[in-house]
């Protein structure tokens, strides 16, 4: 992590005040000062909505009328809009104290996924365009299939609205899970047309989940509560549905046979996030892409690297909309228990690679 540093923030040239992605832009740069450990800002000039702006509560580092002669300070037009990772990227903690770095040493080029270049927002058509490239820079890396050619493309488009609200991340997590729930309780009627609905409401919540976690990132409100009540209300999502679609089905067809199917699903998923939960809690946290499930699952240059997208959630959601409107639902849900019994082996098979992790580290 770089040694702290100073942010300041030079007024002049564009409106400091003006909200991209929901944000003020001068508040925007602290905030992503603060994150890649800035403890200082200065302010060099003055802009009343700026002032506003920034006495925010998300705002920490402490407020000095100039950087010392000890401390490193990136001085930054407090109109421009950069990639939250711009900050880390400078590799700040290899500058000696008292360097002074300006618009021309920041980064113009990155590895970063979706990275972009800082822009000066100094007109309506620079604003369109730093609006556009900071919600592309939230896509990830690890989405998959569906997520990336068509629930992101939505997705995005909806957080771009919910961003210019007063909606918070954990409150849409709220209303996102009550989406899934509902689609899960019309799946357990049974009849062809309310599996179908169910189905596409298991797909909108699937599509509504990348909105909270876009929102949190977008608006710097992100937490460790966050991470859980959005890991946790995926998994109650996916086995409400498929529970409640076995009983729509059992109903329908008459045979106990698919509750069996729900059952396996139920047991394995439960297990299976139990031992995920378990080592989450261990690093404090609540994000389900930092557990290291096995290799044949998640590595896409391992031998079953090109079926893994097939393990993400996005895509397992958008094939049971698929096969409810094929009328096939029965026939993916014994698919998917084959698979949840798959993943499960897969998680044991993780935990006991980390069980001997721990036992090598102890022993050394």
């Amino acid at each position: 992590m770089p040694n702290p540093w100073t942010l300041k923030l030079k007024v002049g040239g564009g409106d400091p005040a003006r909200r991209v992605g929901g944000l003020a832009l001068g508040l925007r740069l602290a905030l992503d000062a603060q994150r890649a450990s800035a403890k200082w800002l200065v302010v060099d000039g003055f802009d009343a909505a700026l002032t506003t702006a920034l006495d925010d509560p998300r705002v920490t580092l402490e407020r000095i009328a100039e950087a010392a002669p000890d401390q490193v300070c990136v001085e930054v037009p407090a109109h421009c809009l950069m990639h939250r990772q711009t900050f880390g990227e400078m590799a700040l903690d290899q500058h000696a104290p008292a360097t002074r770095l300006g618009v021309a040493d920041l980064p113009q080029k990155s590895d970063v996924v979706y990275w972009f270049a800082p822009i000066l927002v100094i007109d309506d058509a620079a604003a369109r365009n730093a609006e556009r490239q900071l919600f592309c820079s939230l896509r990830k890396r690890e989405d998959g299939w569906t997520s990336r050619w068509l629930n992101r493309y939505i997705s995005l488009a909806i957080s771009r609205h919910l961003a210019k609200t007063r909606l918070r991340p954990n409150q849409l997590s709220g209303a996102i899970l009550a989406v899934g729930l509902l689609g899960a309780y019309l799946a357990s009627i049974g009849t062809y047309t309310m599996m179908l609905v169910g189905a596409f409401l298991f797909q909108m919540q699937s599509v509504l989940d990348g909105c909270d976690g876009e929102l949190s990132r977008v608006s710097h409100r992100g937490s460790y509560l966050g991470e859980w009540i959005d890991t946790v209300g995926d998994d109650i999502t996916n086995y409400s549905f498929f529970v409640g679609a076995s009983l729509g089905l059992s109903r329908s067809t008459g045979s106990p046979w698919f509750l069996l199917v729900g059952a396996v699903m139920l047991v394995s998923g439960v297990i299976g996030s139990g031992l995920e939960y378990r080592y989450l809690l261990s690093i404090h946290s609540g994000d389900l892409l930092r557990y290291p499930l096995s290799q044949a699952t998640t590595n896409q240059s391992g031998k079953l690297g090109f079926i893994a997208p097939l393990f993400k959630r996005d895509t397992f959601v958008f094939l049971t909309l698929l096969a409810a409107a094929a009328n096939i639902l029965g026939a993916a849900l014994v698919a998917f228990a084959i698979a949840a019994v798959g993943v499960l082996f897969s998680v044991i098979a993780t935990e006991i690679r980390l069980a001997r992790e721990r036992k090598a580290n102890s022993g050394s």
